[in-house]
């Protein structure tokens, strides 16, 4: 496999995480067509004996590419913050435990910022499933590649798929690590605070990764995480009317029923 000295990519998980996904994600990432110089397997607070097997199977067998950091449990920010302080690379790849990463994700990503040295984060469009994925029914979240739409997105929807991000890591030199206390929405906050600081930010217009959506509807429905969404949202403000609507409805939708939101997130997200 080719190594690339460049990258460092970091995999949270926790107890609650599967194993038989957990496995699949590091897989989809040892056989990218550029594998990172250093995997950093990210231990969220204490796990069950099947997945502390899991992790121990890949560092004896690569210990050269993974790293694995074990850490109190204190959510997802303050894991990646950790991550991403230990890394020496050029660029920092994010990846969730339940995800799949397309074979060439790394590369693609890896050129096109070597190639655009004017943007600091790059994110891809998602297969989007659920438990398994069939390949003939996946819906494409579709993410934008032009700073002035991502700047719009912001306010009402997240203008980047978490999992599928690279970094240069020199960004966070400039606006500093993912904002701890959010919990929740901690990448939104992130991307707010990148364009106030006029970081340049792009989208990969091509799904490279299956992104899994289990529950997702169900957590962003948590009254904690509607509270940070409207200190995120209205820590980023506009003059605009259309937007401040749209900013609204985006935190109304999270207060109706189920299958209110569900339609809505399956049908208003493109328009």
């Amino acid at each position: 496999m080719a190594i690339n000295q460049k990258v460092t990519l970091g995999i949270p998980f926790y107890q609650k995480s599967k194993v038989d996904h957990l496995k699949t994600c590091i897989d989809s990432i040892l056989s990218q067509t550029y594998v990172p110089s250093v995997i950093h397997l990210i231990q969220d607070g204490p796990v069950n004996g099947d997945i502390s097997n899991l992790i121990d199977k890949y560092i004896q067998k690569y210990p050269d590419n993974f790293k694995i950091l074990i850490l109190p449990k204190k959510g997802l920010p303050y894991a990646l913050n950790q991550s991403i302080k230990k890394s020496n690379t050029k660029y920092y790849a994010r990846m969730d435990a339940d995800d799949i990463a397309i074979q060439n994700r790394l590369e693609i990503q890896f050129n096109y910022l070597e190639e655009n040295p004017n943007i600091d984060i790059l994110g891809t469009w998602a297969y989007e499933f659920k438990n398994d994925y069939n390949k003939n029914d996946l819906y494409i979240n579709k993410t934008p590649n032009v700073i002035k739409l991502i700047n719009e997105y912001v306010h009402y929807r997240n203008p980047l798929i978490h999992p599928s991000v690279m970094f240069r890591i020199n960004l966070f030199k400039k606006i500093g690590f993912y904002n701890e206390k959010m919990i929740t929405d901690q990448d939104l906050e992130l991307w707010g605070r990148a364009l106030k600081n006029k970081i340049n930010i792009s989208n990969i217009q091509q799904p490279l990764l299956f992104l899994r959506t289990n529950d997702r509807l169900i957590r962003r429905s948590q009254l904690p995480a509607i509270k940070r969404q409207i200190i995120i949202r209205y820590s980023y403000n506009t003059w605009s009317l259309k937007l401040n609507f749209l900013k609204l409805i985006s935190i109304l939708l999270r207060v109706l029923p189920f299958r209110i939101r569900e339609w809505a997130y399956n049908n208003l997200r493109n328009f």
